[in-house]
């Protein structure tokens, strides 16, 4: 049996992507914030990422200083400072030291990577959109980077669990690889031809 889902709990239908961690500002002042709204709008060169943010937040302010951040991407041991980094704002602290996470000097940008998470995406902000209480950020990714144990043009799950935000405290982890092993579509489509084929014989 399926039932209808409240208007205001839709967007759980499409949740849990996958949870990152958005560094913003400088070598002087640098903030991090979670992240569960982005997507990736083009995979082509140049890559293009969406994040969705509140325009309230302090990271919000940071990028609008430099147009720049850095995603990364976070594994299962880092679940605690992924939540506290979501749970409080870093207008009168400093997330990094509180958190006990890494800031590392970024290549092309000024904001800093996270050494503990494992994968990082260097990116300007080149389009901004007002949607009501939040911008949607175009972002032109300029440098991609990752641990190559746990990445091979995919993150392999059952080395490296990526995080996924299902509400309040919890979180859920894609920790295996399945594989389709035949295509249904095609060989019910070939049997549709072949039953065809018989009766016009």
């Amino acid at each position: 049996m399926k039932t209808d889902i409240p208007l205001i709990k839709a967007k759980w239908l499409l949740e849990p992507g996958c949870v990152v961690l958005v560094s913003s500002g400088d070598r002087k002042r640098a903030n991090i914030m979670t992240f569960s709204w982005q997507t990736p709008v083009n995979n082509n060169d140049p890559c293009l990422v969406l994040l969705v943010i509140r325009q309230v937040r302090f990271s919000y302010e940071l990028i609008q200083r430099n147009k720049e951040l850095v995603i990364n991407v976070p594994g299962e041991e880092l679940v605690e400072q992924v939540h506290y980094a979501g749970s409080v704002t870093g207008r009168k602290i400093d997330k990094f030291k509180e958190s006990g996470l890494t800031a590392v000097a970024s290549k092309y940008v000024e904001p800093p990577h996270i050494e503990e998470c494992s994968g990082h995406l260097e990116c300007r902000v080149i389009e901004t959109f007002a949607i009501q209480t939040h911008d949607l950020l175009i972002c032109e990714v300029l440098r991609a980077f990752a641990d190559t144990e746990l990445f091979d043009g995919r993150w392999i799950a059952e080395r490296f669990p990526t995080l996924h935000y299902l509400g309040g405290s919890s979180y859920g982890i894609m920790n295996r690889t399945v594989e389709a092993k035949k295509p249904i579509g095609s060989s019910s489509h070939a049997r549709a031809e072949s039953a065809q084929i018989r009766r016009r014989q």
